[in-house]
């Protein structure tokens, strides 16, 4: 920063003599240490300044590039009134270091426009940094962007205000190896405020709160070395916290190469700081003027700060114009990159960027008009910016880094390979792996401990659509790559990660298939297939679902139990033809061709795990004999099948997969005739236009004859709406919640239940080729909204609850095995206000894909679905208010459910932001700028929360809905902050209140 004119050194602002009597201290080493934090999102790294960039253009830069790209943060040219400085026809990027006052207008925008960016970046998961300049005032006097006048020479700013008395005695900075001088005098001319001050502490402090108000996760503190450290120590402990709860981040420009009286170790108790001395160094050894292969011991070892301690960066905007030779810019592009993607490959530090306007004179400013008014970047077809700008940040070479760095979080540096000079390579973890050359040509085969596979280098390109734009790299077996680079390409780098690994078509089978805008899996149990055509089109459309997830549709044994037919008779397949009591072929066809054509997705729930364990006739008239295990409509015969044993023992896998589940006759997949038999019947399911399978009892059955199923079912059908070679969803039934009694429904008797000791992480087995059920997902939901454990507890929410990672798990409440199974944990439609909770928070948070049961009414847990006295299946009708009747639950149809259906389609693509809970069962969350949600089990909330929705009145869609333009529940109002207050009663009819952008009056 703070430099301007001319620079003969390569030194930062001075400061004058502080009177150090602290006012306001940290008193305690949490808060300090808590500065330390970036405040990044989840998976996201690196901050990039955008200099000079208009609030207007950042905005749009988090929402289309940054956000998608997984970049973590922008720091921001100074916010605050500047003077208007005119040099040579121009206006000096340095006028942004020239404070007149700490309103918020520049050119850049105003307040307004300053806000509308950082609630939209945040949305975006992007966080903001301040450039906060307090060190000093401006230097030249005149009016401010704000409108403002200052008089330098008496030391007068009226608009903040500052007098004389504010401001240390002037005098020169002109001694660096003096302490006192470096802190007490003016850079430059620069009239140094005296931050030991009660008063002006109280300016910045006010200034720096604005700015939390707003929004933004920290500030870079300009000219840091040039004021006290106990000054800045309570300065910034005077800062509030975040809305979230956390501390602001701060990152101090404290130049220390060595030699100085300053040092930066001054300054790392209470926040972290910028360390010069890396860009310094990376661009010595990139430039050749250091052999690379030293790197190897690159972090503290070479005179830099602890990586906890330390913001890192290859150049920035004052160092560009006025380092030394060896600082790299975007003049010197190929080194210049490499030194990035070294620094972005490496774990040290805080990682950030620049993105630069092209300057062939030191003080020239951002590309602008005749006016002075700052012309923004145009995006060229390539992606690269127009307009003057170069845009650093979106250089394919640096965004890929940004990439890898993301995917290889939480790794170390593992396989360190050089060849005693310029040529270096290395890997993080089992996740990444990079090369260098400076000097010729690399040639080598390499460990780099990455799963076998062929990969994209992301430096020469990257993977898009399945393929790679540039180089690939395979890695064998052994976890070793034949790594080829010539010094002579236009990068001398290479890199691979595990996120730009060339999928094979199983690992294709976790899409949901789902069309854009759509979300949810609703299971129409038991319903006929022209009656789930009707609900596609007039309900499930119109309502935001995604899919439907269809009983099994092929033959299975008629059983009368207890004078009926059971729901289970389903679940005993004779034959695959497709003719059940839903319906025959040609009605089950019409229907999915409907239902594909209103953007409703079906999925088959495919059982094929076992055969009927009851004899007689079929659906489609069929007979079968199992005690001899003979379906001749198949056909299967007794060598198709293990031999018969029963499953006794959960801790045993053969017992699990290789005996009967309730006698039911367990096929032997292993074998080609089996799976010749079992893929035909689900081609044929695919040639319909299913867009997927439930696999029934997928944990009863071996995960390498599941994976070779899966690899053998054709591609989707693209006369229904597929993408060519999309590959059908499956999601698999493997019940695991680690070490538990678990209740299990028996097949052949259902009113007897299982406790079933599972096998811990057996469903981890079975997701690199498919999804799974996760039914601890359903269980801990169930306890917390009975009260059994704290909803606090939701704020980590995903894994760390043993969970599996969201992309791998299909996530429900309770389905139409675990709602028979009289569970004490488990909810159901019979426990009506807890289970549209329990739904209402599985559907407003992001993990996973969601899946729900619509259910028919039930008091014993044999029975069927309603039907006539001959077994024929009497359909839903549909009352006054859209809810079922004839004995259906319709659970979809409840408001509360299908509104929230619709919130997860309004906040799709973000994240959970501004969690809030009373340390007990009152929680609150957003999603982004889109959505937030509200629930207590225990007491009223009354609170004004932060929503980072836009100002407005929005409807509560769990009360009511938004209709003809009005709220027929209650209404929510978000201030100009974007908070809003939230009022809502646990004794209420819902204990939830929910808004979303797509709900606004």
């Amino acid at each position: 920063m703070t430099q301007y004119l001319t620079r003969t050194q390569f030194h930062l602002p001075a400061r004058k003599m502080k009177t150090v009597l602290l006012t306001i201290v940290c008193s305690l080493a949490a808060v300090a240490l808590a500065q330390k934090n970036n405040n990044f999102e989840p998976g996201r790294n690196t901050i990039v300044h955008l200099f000079e960039w208009k609030w207007s253009d950042i905005a749009s830069e988090c929402e289309n590039f940054l956000g998608p790209k997984g970049y973590a943060g922008v720091q921001i040219s100074p916010p605050n009134e500047n003077e208007v400085i005119n040099q040579d026809g121009g206006r000096p990027w340095w006028e942004r270091y020239q404070p007149v006052s700490y309103d918020l207008n520049t050119r850049s925008g105003d307040e307004s426009a300053l806000a509308d960016m950082i609630s939209r970046c945040n949305a975006a998961g992007v966080k903001i940094y301040v450039d906060a300049v307090f060190n000093h005032m401006a230097a030249i006097g005149g009016t401010g962007t704000g409108g403002h006048d200052c008089d330098p020479g008496s030391k007068s700013y009226p608009a903040v205000p500052y007098g004389s008395g504010d401001f240390h005695t002037s005098c020169t900075v002109n001694n660096y190896n003096d302490a006192e001088n470096v802190r007490n005098c003016e850079l430059v001319g620069l009239p140094d405020l005296d931050q030991s001050k009660d008063y002006v502490r109280e300016q910045i402090v006010g200034f720096l709160n604005h700015c939390v108000d707003l929004g933004v996760a920290g500030f870079r503190v300009d000219a840091a070395k040039h004021m006290y450290p106990a000054d800045l120590e309570a300065i910034y402990g005077a800062v509030k916290d975040l809305p979230s709860g956390g501390r602001p981040f701060f990152y101090q420009e404290v130049i220390d190469l060595g030699g100085e009286a300053v040092s930066k170790d001054e300054y790392t108790d209470f926040g972290t700081v910028l360390e010069f001395k890396f860009g310094t160094e990376l661009g010595n050894a990139f430039q050749g003027n250091n052999a690379l292969k030293y790197l190897k011991t690159w972090g503290p070892e070479w005179g830099l700060l602890d990586g906890t301690d330390a913001v890192v960066f290859i150049d920035n905007h004052d160092n560009q114009r006025s380092g030394s030779s060896a600082i790299l810019t975007y003049k010197n592009a190929k080194p210049y990159k490499m030194a990035i993607a070294f620094m972005l490959a490496h774990p040290y530090g805080t990682t950030r960027v620049m993105s630069s306007f092209a300057f062939d004179d030191n003080d020239q400013g951002p590309p602008s008009d005749e006016a002075g008014n700052i012309i923004g970047a145009s995006i060229n077809d390539d992606g690269t910016c127009g307009n003057g700008w170069v845009c650093e940040h979106r250089w394919r070479q640096i965004y890929n880094m940004v990439g890898f760095r993301n995917a290889v979080a939480g790794t170390d540096v593992t396989n360190w390979w050089d060849n005693d000079d310029n040529q270096i390579a290395f890997g993080r973890g089992e996740k990444g792996f990079i090369a260098f050359t400076l000097d010729g040509d690399i040639n080598q085969s390499l460990p780099t401990s990455l799963p076998a596979g062929t990969y994209c280098d992301v430096i020469s390109g990257g993977l898009e659509g399945g393929s790679c734009t540039g180089k690939s790299v395979t890695v064998d077996d052994g976890g070793n790559a034949a790594i080829s680079l010539s010094s002579g390409e236009d990068d001398g780098v290479l890199a691979i990660h595990v996120n730009a690994k060339l999928l094979t078509a199983v690992l294709t089978q976790k899409n949901n298939n789902f069309v854009a805008g759509r979300n949810t899996i609703v299971h129409l149990f038991e319903w006929k297939w022209e009656d789930i055509a009707a609900e596609c089109e007039h309900f499930l459309g119109p309502k935001g679902y995604a899919g439907v997830q269809i009983s099994p549709p092929n033959e299975n044994e008629i059983i009368i139990h207890d004078g009926s037919r059971p729901w289970w008779e389903r679940y005993q397949p004779v034959s695959y033809e497709l003719n059940t009591r839903s319906g025959d072929e040609a009605a089950l066809a019409d229907m999915i061709s409907r239902c594909n054509a209103v953007g409703v997705r079906i999925y088959v729930d495919a059982v094929f795990n076992h055969m009927s364990a009851v004899g007689g006739k079929g659906t489609a008239g069929h007979d079968c004999d199992p005690d001899s295990k003979e379906y001749p409509a198949v056909p299967y015969g007794s060598n198709d099948f293990h031999k018969s044993c029963t499953i006794s023992n959960y801790s045993d896998a053969e017992n699990v997969r290789n005996c009967e589940l309730g006698s039911l006759k367990d096929l032997d997949q292993s074998q080609d005739y089996v799976r010749d038999k079992i893929v035909e019947f689900l081609n044929h399911c695919v040639d319909l236009g299913v867009a997927g399978f439930r696999i029934d009892a997928a944990k009863h059955m071996w995960p390498e004859d599941l994976k070779a199923i899966y690899g053998a079912v054709k591609d989707l059908n693209t006369d229904h709406g597929f993408a060519r070679g999309a590959r059908p969803f499956f999601y698999q039934e493997v019940i695991d919640f680690g070490m538990l009694l678990c209740p299990i429904v028996n097949l052949t008797n259902p009113t007897m239940v299982l406790l079933q000791v599972v096998k811990p992480s057996a469903k981890k087995e079975y997701i690199s080729f498919g999804t799974v059920l996760e039914f601890k997902y359903g269980a801990e939901v169930g306890n917390a909204f009975r009260g059994n454990n704290p909803l606090k507890y939701f704020k980590n929410w995903g894994p760390e609850w043993g969970l599996l990672d969201g992309t791998d798990a299909v996530a429900f409440v309770n389905n139409h095995d675990n709602e028979r199974s009289d569970s004490d944990i488990i909810l159901t439609y019979k426990q009506p206000k807890l289970y549209k909770m329990a739904v209402a928070f599985m559907l407003a948070h992001p993990y996973g894909t969601t899946n729900m049961i619509s259910s028919y009414e039930f008091s014993d847990n044999d029975q069927g679905p309603p039907s006539d006295e001959a077994g024929n299946i009497i359909g839903a009708s549909i009352k006054d208010d859209g809810t079922c009747g004839n004995g259906w639950v319709c659970e979809h149809r409840w408001r509360q459910i299908f509104n929230m259906v619709g919130f997860r389609n309004a906040v799709a693509g973000t994240g959970v932001t501004n969690w809030w809970d009373n340390d007990g069962n009152q929680i609150a969350f957003g999603r982004g700028n889109k959505g937030f949600i509200a629930f207590t089990l225990d007491g009223d909330i009354k609170q004004s929360l932060p929503t980072s929705l836009p100002a407005g009145i929005y409807c509560d869609v769990i009360s009511g809905s938004l209709v003809d333009g009005s709220c027929s529940g209650k209404s929510v109002v978000v201030d100009d902050s974007g908070k809003a207050a939230i009022s809502l009663s646990s004794s209420e009819d819902d204990g939830v209140v929910a808004i979303h952008v797509k709900a606004k009056i």
